[in-house]
């Protein structure tokens, strides 16, 4: 059945249980983290032109709501957003945060017979004028599957705006980072903490194996960066039109990335090896010293090697893409 033929208004989402804390803790980990709030400010500088008053817009990947937030904040113009993600845990603390706000609705992409339902499947064809994508389009297994929803769910001369900083790209300046990039060196780093360091002896045993075994679920929550002409392919294959590219670099202070990097739900991707995804208060506690260690290594390493560094922060790049629909 072709759910988005036969839905008659959009399947308007809201949370039947508290917000997790995985969610809670991501959310105040980014939320007022200065590379984070820079990072959007480009994003809206790049779409404000082109969002009208009154227009549908759909974040798409929205997760905790933080792009909303500085998207309301920064367009000074009246317009419905639309907060659509496949985690109702992480949906749920964005729902709290705007369930009183009238012009925010939330959707939830369920997942139906081993997939998540389009975009196009969730609130019909042709209903957006703009679908925005922050810090998402990395995570998504098939590119190809996700673009063909979201290129049907938008208007004719509607926009599909994404961005990350987990693209790799040929021109990068030397010395600057993914976010991929710190996340397996401080996984490395880690490893050789627990190997050289008697504090951590007991996770020493069936290491090389754990090490094996747990590549799928690092790879899950930090999945390997992609080439930009993958993406461009994909929206091409997909009929997206007049394809701009943006290009931003962006420092990170340590303290604000370690932030990031301590967030429990991110650690079991950061370091499955300790814990998995089921750790012990003991195993959560360990894992969470040794990517701090791990990370303060890290920082001194880009301090005194990388040319992009310094004794504070290190120095990202952050991709923007836009593609407009004509058919």
């Amino acid at each position: 059945m072709d759910v988005s033929t036969t839905m008659q208004t959009p399947r308007k989402w809201k949370p039947d249980r508290p917000v997790s804390k995985g969610a809670e803790a991501y959310h105040e980990a980014v939320v007022n983290a200065p590379y984070y709030i820079e990072n959007l400010r480009e994003f809206v500088n790049i779409v404000s032109d082109k969002i009208k008053e009154d227009d549908i817009v759909v974040d798409f990947g929205a997760g905790t709501g933080v792009s909303a937030l500085y998207f309301l904040k920064y367009l000074k113009i009246k317009f419905r957003l639309w907060l659509v993600d496949n985690s109702a845990a992480w949906l749920g603390k964005a729902y709290d945060i705007f369930k009183d706000n009238p012009n925010v609705s939330c959707f939830l992409l369920e997942k139906i017979n081993g997939r998540y339902e389009t975009l196009a499947e969730i609130v019909g064809n042709d209903i957006a004028d703009h679908v925005i994508s922050a810090n998402t389009v990395h995570l998504i297994p098939d590119l190809g599957a996700a673009f063909k929803g979201i290129y049907s769910s938008i208007k004719p001369l509607g926009t599909f705006t994404f961005q990350s900083g987990n693209i790799s790209r040929d021109g990068r300046e030397k010395g600057t980072l993914m976010v991929d990039d710190t996340v397996k060196r401080v996984h490395d780093l880690a490893l050789d903490i627990i190997r050289t360091n008697d504090k951590f002896q007991k996770y020493r045993k069936d290491l090389d194996k754990r090490i094996q075994a747990e590549d799928e679920q690092r790879k899950f929550v930090f999945p390997d960066p992609r080439p930009l002409e993958i993406y461009l392919k994909n929206l091409k294959d997909t009929g997206f039109k007049y394809i701009e590219m943006n290009y931003k670099l962006i420092r990170i202070k340590y303290k604000d990335w370690l932030n990031f990097l301590r967030v429990k739900r991110l650690q079991a991707g950061i370091l499955p090896e300790v814990g998995g995804k089921e750790a012990s208060a003991e195993e959560a506690h360990d894992r969470d010293l040794l990517i701090t260690l791990g990370s303060d290594r890290l920082f001194k390493e880009l301090e005194e090697k990388n040319p992009m560094a310094d004794d504070k922060s290190f120095t990202t790049e952050w991709v923007y893409v836009s593609a407009k629909k004509v058919a």
